[in-house]
């Protein structure tokens, strides 16, 4: 069943990127997590990513925030970005978001299930961007072994002015997670992103340290 969604999944997103211009980038960021109890974690985060089929940096990026785990099942998190963001002829600009959000989480034999739902404002030299962000995330976790392949589907919809529930923006993510250490995680993925009118093939790595 999986294998199957995979595979629909992906027969949709190459339909969808013939469909209209592309471009190509890359993601990395580097995950800090401390856990203060059983319960509660704080965060942090260091991004980079590029853009115009990786001829440039498209933004930094600086993430903190927290989890709250109310259950076995549920999840509770804040945060807060600062993005530098270039926009090209030696411009740049600092961007603010704050989010908030839950995750209901179960696993089923070899099979882990997360149902994430995240609000997010974005402050922009004057505007604000509300959004809801809404993921599914499906994960091959067996009970041993270092490597979980998994396959996530997001979509963005826009609180502001657009019609609820029409997306501006959906994300395919399939990737594998890899324990290198005791402390350490390796996630590294392919995403497409389509939005119109320019859709983005992303490569990314991101590194986790938990402590």
């Amino acid at each position: 069943m999986l294998r199957m969604l995979v595979i629909v999944c992906l027969v949709g997103i190459v339909s969808t990127a013939r469909a209209q211009k592309n471009d190509f980038t890359t993601w990395t960021k580097l995950k800090l997590n401390h856990k203060i109890d059983s319960r509660f974690s704080v965060l942090g985060a260091l991004e980079l990513r590029t853009k115009d089929d990786m001829g440039m940096i498209d933004r930094w990026g600086i993430a903190a925030g927290g989890e709250y785990k109310v259950s076995s099942l549920l999840k509770m998190d804040l945060g807060y970005e600062l993005h530098h963001r270039n926009l090209g002829d030696l411009d740049w600009k600092f961007r603010h978001r704050y989010y908030m959000g839950a995750t209901v989480s179960f696993r089923y034999q070899w099979l882990a299930v997360s149902l994430r739902e995240r609000f997010q404002q974005t402050f922009d030299r004057g505007n604000t961007e509300s959004r809801l962000r809404s993921r599914l995330k499906l994960a091959y976790s067996p009970s041993k072994g270092i490597v979980s392949p998994y396959f996530s589907i997001e979509v963005y919809q826009s609180l502001n002015d657009a019609p609820f529930w029409r997306a501006a923006r959906t994300r395919y993510r399939p990737g594998f997670e890899i324990d290198l250490a005791k402390r350490w995680v390796l996630d590294t993925f392919y995403c497409y992103q389509y939005e119109s009118p320019k859709g983005k093939h992303i490569v990314g790595v991101e590194v986790g340290y938990s402590f």
